[in-house]
């Protein structure tokens, strides 16, 4: 593509990223100024802007801090110096656009994305310079903000929470968990546009926490739910089916630690939605659990990995009653129509069929099975 036609695409991505994060951005009239776009910061204040394209070559985003044009001795580059505040970078091969102050630029500049083969202090991480880690600058007030609000709320719960030595940047976080796991932690910035919470996910977390300005909390999601990208409704009375991803059920105080909700390709059944909302409760535990179909349940755990079918309940004459219809199932947990419990029932504890015994029985029998013996945090495994 000719350069002039690159840089033109270039500018419109880079505005079209701005827009959805909703920072107001306008262009000079003219070809006169050496900026590109003014921004407004959250606090009303203008920077200027200089967009350039970006190419990865060797496992470096490459750049120009000069401008370019030709007389009759030839090319003549300049520096652009107090003409810009800021460099807005756009790589199409990472479909990433950066943020870099223009006082850390020179005549150009690399931003490393894979690990260099010998090592240097002097590193430019990329992903330390993306837009949503960088916005606002002037401290980075938002950013400093999402860390706060990840640190507060990881240190609320049991465990341990550091910053990841190894990348050297404060939205990169360590959680070890009560069982010594260590989960490596992306702290993001989310936008709202059109009703749905959205952000860009950073490479390598295995969970994400995600800041979003006037929402009352962070959101908590595993990688493992999502491909590339992955919203959430805030308008609730507009969703529709379990797959909309509605705000509150990723809020950390209902989703911590992140389970995998929902990547089925069947939705799964109101009991075993109500089933994952008890284990979130956090009275029995486990690392993740995924839906495996509309109603099984995969939970994994540090020491044991099992199955989990969820089935109706109906109570008959006092008896709890269940059809077993899972295949490969190692437990069946049930739900007490009448009340808040759950019950939990290994696969190999009944042949074709079981009843569990709600009310006393009119005479003793060894083979009656109580309900109150199968109660989910009494048979859960691990």
């Amino acid at each position: 593509m000719e350069s002039h036609r690159q840089g033109d695409l270039t500018e419109q991505i880079v505005i079209t990223e701005l827009k959805k994060r909703n920072i107001s951005v306008s262009t000079p009239v003219g070809d006169n100024e050496r900026y590109d776009v003014i921004l407004e910061k959250p606090d009303g204040g203008l920077i200027r802007g200089q967009i350039k394209t970006g190419r990865l070559k060797d496992g470096v985003i490459r750049f120009k801090g000069v401008s370019q044009h030709t007389n009759s001795s030839g090319h003549v580059y300049k520096e652009y110096g107090d003409d810009v505040d800021c460099f807005l970078v756009y790589c199409d091969e990472t479909e990433e656009t950066y943020f870099i102050d223009s006082e850390e630029v020179g005549t150009s500049m690399h931003l490393r994305i894979d690990t260099p083969t010998r090592k240097t202090s002097q590193i430019n991480w990329a992903d330390d310079y993306r837009l949503d880690h960088q916005w606002p600058p002037d401290g980075h007030n938002e950013g400093d903000s999402a860390v706060s609000a990840a640190i507060d709320a990881l240190e609320s719960v049991e465990g341990s929470v550091y910053i990841d030595p190894i990348r050297e940047d404060s939205r990169n976080l360590l959680f070890v968990d009560t069982d010594g796991e260590t989960h490596r932690i992306g702290v993001e910035t989310g936008w709202i546009v059109n009703g749905r919470v959205r952000f860009t996910p950073s490479n390598s977390a295995e969970y994400h926490l995600v800041y979003c300005d006037g929402l009352d909390d962070l959101l908590s999601v595993h990688t493992d739910e999502f491909n590339e990208s992955i919203s959430f409704r805030v308008d609730s009375e507009n969703t529709r089916g379990t797959r909309s991803n509605p705000v509150d059920e990723y809020e950390f105080g209902n989703n911590w630690p992140p389970v995998v909700v929902g990547t089925s390709q069947t939705d799964p059944t109101p009991e075993l939605s109500q089933f994952i909302s008890r284990l979130r409760e956090g009275q029995v535990s486990y690392s993740r659990v995924e839906c495996s179909d509309k109603k099984t349940a995969e939970v994994h755990s540090k020491q044991l990995d099992f199955r989990i079918c969820v089935e109706t309940a109906w109570i008959e004459n006092g008896l709890l009653r269940f059809n077993a219809s899972g295949d490969n199932a190692d437990y069946y947990s049930l739900k007490n129509p009448e009340k808040e419990e759950w019950y939990l029932v290994s696969d190999d504890s009944f042949g074709d069929s079981v009843s569990l015994r709600i009310d006393p029985p009119e005479k003793e029998d060894s083979r009656i099975n109580f309900a109150e013996d199968y109660l989910l945090e009494k048979m859960w495994p691990v």
